[in-house]
């Protein structure tokens, strides 16, 4: 084989050197603008959509994204919260095997740490109850209030904490507020027979048989009812007959 000379390796080499590479910028550019075959062809679409969809893809595909986006967070921040009141629940239960101070301090840390959870709601009305049996009345009372207030009449926890106020005001003889919260329990749906059977009971505390006995007669007419699932021997109703029989003699 004939050695090529130096003069003309270096002639071969530039010729070379010219010709255009795969890699070269201005040949990806212009690649680039070739508009490939398309697949928007080969699924038969309607040359309307086809050219809709070249002529806005960037947006379509900004839309995707964003819509992408908003689907991973929305999942992301659901686990979290998944994550969250699992361990309220588990800090509750340890909570509940505590005595004494060590009881209220570790409930009190689960309505802090955890305070959008339904187990610091819980651990709230926990410590009401212990300061209830404890004496500490008005204490009990503002925590189930703080509790209570700004909750939607949908919410299940609201009658029970209502239910709860209201026999913590009869407990210390504050009857005309038992009153108010019992009347507002009467106006969430369900709840009317348990609210009037209250308020009757209140009212006979109060020596005022006239109310009582209107509302003891309320609860017998909202339990005669199906919907109740009370029957005529329920030991609400036998109650609230006994109630009424000693009234009206």
């Amino acid at each position: 084989m004939q050695r090529l000379t130096n003069c003309e390796f270096y002639l071969k080499e530039k010729q070379m050197a010219k010709q255009e590479s795969a890699f070269d910028v201005k040949h990806i550019e212009e690649t680039a603008a070739v508009e490939p075959s398309g697949i928007l062809d080969e699924l038969n679409l309607p040359p309307a959509l086809i050219d809709f969809l070249r002529k806005y893809q960037r947006k379509i595909w900004t839309v995707i994204g964003i819509v992408a986006f908003v689907v991973t967070v929305v999942s992301l921040y659901g686990s979290y919260r998944s994550y969250i009141r699992n361990k309220a629940a588990q800090a509750y239960d340890q909570a509940l095997l505590q005595d004494g101070d060590a009881k209220v301090a570790a409930l009190q840390a689960v309505a802090e740490k955890y305070s959008s959870t339904p187990s610091a709601a819980w651990s709230t009305i926990e410590i009401a109850h212990l300061e209830q049996a404890d004496g500490k009345i008005d204490s009990a009372i503002e925590k189930l209030r703080s509790l209570s207030n700004g909750r939607k009449n949908d919410d299940l926890l609201k009658p029970l904490l209502l239910a709860n106020i209201g026999g913590l005001y009869e407990q210390d003889n504050k009857f005309d507020d038992a009153i108010t919260v019992y009347q507002e329990l009467q106006t969430l749906k369900g709840f009317e027979p348990e609210a009037v059977n209250s308020l009757g009971r209140v009212y006979e505390a109060m020596g005022n048989k006239e109310k009582a006995i209107e509302m003891f007669q309320q609860f017998l007419v909202l339990t005669n009812t199906k919907e109740t699932g009370l029957q005529q021997n329920d030991p609400a109703r036998i109650m609230v007959q006994s109630s009424l029989s000693r009234l009206q003699k």
